[in-house]
């Protein structure tokens, strides 16, 4: 298995707890019921930003911070393990 599978993995894992939280036909009920979805997206973003809105934020941080050194080191031409052992 190599990285390019990661995201691949992680979306699967995504798509299986989304079928295991929600009823079968989620999607059908989202396009039927657009506010009210929206709504209950809204509230439970609220919810989870003020009560776990650090961790929440940390986490969004790291992924930031570690896409921004990727995308920089591939910029540069190089590896950016290469460069912290150098």
């Amino acid at each position: 298995m190599t990285d390019s599978d990661a995201p691949t993995r992680e979306r699967s894992r995504l798509d299986e707890l989304v079928d295991d939280i929600l009823p079968g036909e989620w999607e059908r009920l989202v396009r039927a019921y657009p506010v009210p979805a929206l709504l209950v997206v809204a509230a439970g973003g609220y919810l989870l930003g003020r009560f776990k809105g650090a961790a929440v934020v940390a986490a969004l941080s790291g992924v930031a911070a570690e896409q921004a050194a990727r995308i920089g080191s591939d910029f540069l031409g190089g590896d950016s393990a290469d460069r912290s052992r150098a």
